[in-house]
This record gives C-alpha cells, sequence and structure tokens, in this order.
C-alpha cells in the first residue's frame, strides 16, 4: 500500500514538472515569466484604475496584486486541469493512469507559480511598510487552504465534465472571463449595491478573496459568521466534487 502511494506521489511530480516545462521550455525568458505575468497585468490595470478611473483605495498596488495572485491561480489551474486531460488522452487509454493525479499534477504545477508570486507580494509589502507578520496576517494561511480547497474542487469538477462532455472547456474559458469582473479584483466588494451584495458574496472566490484582503492588506479579521460561511461552502464543494468523480469514474473510462 505504502508502494503504491509513493508511486501515484512520484507520478504526480512528474506531471507537475512536465507541465512547467512545457509552459515555458521554448520562450526566451523561460520561468521569469511565472513573476513577469502578473507584475505586467497589475501594471495595465493599476493605470487604468487608479490613474485613469481615479480609484481611490489605500495600498491599491498590493490591493490589485492579492487578487490578481488569487484569480491566476485559480484560472490557471481550473484550465490546466482540462488542458492535461485533453493532452493525456492516448496515456489515459495506454497506460490507464488515474485521472485525479493528472488533476493533480496540474495543481502542484501552478502552485509553484502561486508561492513564486506570494514572495513578490510579501516583498511589495515590505516595500510599502506594511508590517507582514502580525497574528492577524497569519489568518491568511487559513484562507488560502481555503481557496486550494476551492480551486481543486473545480479542477476536479470541470475536468470530470470535459471527459462527458468536450464542451465544457470552451464554457469555462467564458465563465472564467466573466467571472474576472464579477470577483471583486480590480474594485472591492463595497461598491457593490447593498441589495445585491448576498447574492454576490455567493461566489466562493469573492468570500476568499476578501478575506484575504481584510486580513493580509487591512490586518483585520472578518466576522466568525463570515468565515464559517465561506468555509461551509468550499467543503460543501470539495465533497461535491469527490462524490462527482467517484460517481463518474467508471463512465468516463467507458467514454475512453
Amino acid at each position: 500500500y505504502i508502494m503504491k502511494i509513493n508511486n501515484q506521489l512520484e507520478i504526480i511530480y512528474n506531471i507537475a514538472i512536465k507541465d512547467l516545462k512545457l509552459k515555458y521550455c521554448n520562450t526566451h525568458f523561460g520561468y521569469f515569466w511565472m513573476i513577469l505575468n502578473p507584475l505586467l497585468l497589475l501594471i495595465v490595470l493599476y493605470t487604468v484604475f487608479s490613474m485613469v478611473m481615479k480609484l481611490d483605495l489605500a495600498h491599491y498596488q498590493i490591493f490589485l496584486l492579492l487578487g490578481i495572485i488569487v484569480w491566476n491561480f485559480f484560472q490557471e489551474t481550473t484550465k490546466r486541469s482540462i488542458d492535461v486531460i485533453e493532452s493525456s488522452m492516448d496515456t489515459i487509454k495506454k497506460v490507464k493512469i488515474k485521472i485525479h493525479t493528472l488533476i493533480l499534477g496540474s495543481i502542484i504545477s501552478s502552485s509553484i507559480s502561486f508561492l513564486i508570486n506570494i514572495c513578490i507580494l510579501i516583498c511589495m509589502m515590505m516595500f510599502f511598510r506594511i508590517n507582514v507578520f502580525t497574528p492577524i496576517r497569519a489568518l491568511s494561511i487559513f484562507y488560502f487552504i481555503l481557496l486550494f480547497l476551492y480551486t481543486i474542487s473545480m479542477s476536479f469538477i470541470f475536468s470530470t465534465l470535459y471527459i462527458l462532455f468536450k464542451d465544457i472547456k470552451h464554457i469555462w474559458e467564458f465563465l472564467i472571463l466573466i467571472g474576472f469582473w464579477l470577483s471583486p479584483i480590480v474594485y472591492p466588494e463595497t461598491l457593490i449595491p447593498i441589495k445585491y451584495l448576498k447574492y454576490y458574496m455567493l461566489n466562493p472566490i469573492a468570500r476568499i478573496i476578501s478575506h484575504l484582503r481584510n486580513s493580509i492588506i487591512y490586518n483585520f479579521v472578518d466576522s466568525l459568521h463570515q468565515i464559517i460561511i465561506t468555509t461551509i461552502i468550499t467543503l460543501s464543494l470539495l465533497f461535491l466534487s469527490i462524490w462527482f468523480y467517484k460517481k463518474f469514474s467508471k463512465k468516463i473510462y467507458q467514454e475512453l
């Protein structure tokens, strides 16, 4: 049993490394793009919303960078999970490799970029003289765990759906595009009218970004009630994704 686990972990590790190499190996800047991508997007969005549209928020650079990092991790991981299934169809048929190992490998691959970007965020916070190491900011670790669990859930759900229904890849890309503007990435959720806010905050990624900003940037703890709601939503989606994958796992191999 231990040998089986070790083999699975080795496969997941190899998939993650292969995924990273394929993404950056043919570029001039290579792995440096993991740093460049969020910074270039930060410059563009900061210019538009801070200088052109005059959106005035304290520490808007940090505010924006944190939202970009969280969103990039979520959208990159879910899209890669679908892509790795699409590109590994022949391998799945011949070797009978477990589909969840492919998905987990792509998640780890995206996590490496995510951790590098978090280091950039910490450096920027220190540059703007924001005290990084406080007890309240340590709570962000819990919110990051919720982000990982939510991302894993959506990766499993949409990767499974892709095998059963190939059009889901294009549908998900469209939903990702809409989701960017329906999440508090470039603007705070306080700009949403009160009568719509309760519906807006049903979006788990919006709740997680809000929690992270309050703790990391503003050194503020949200109410226990709100934290519990976010946790329940995230765990519910996680259990749903596990149930969904197990329910359709046999059908998946028949489809292949």
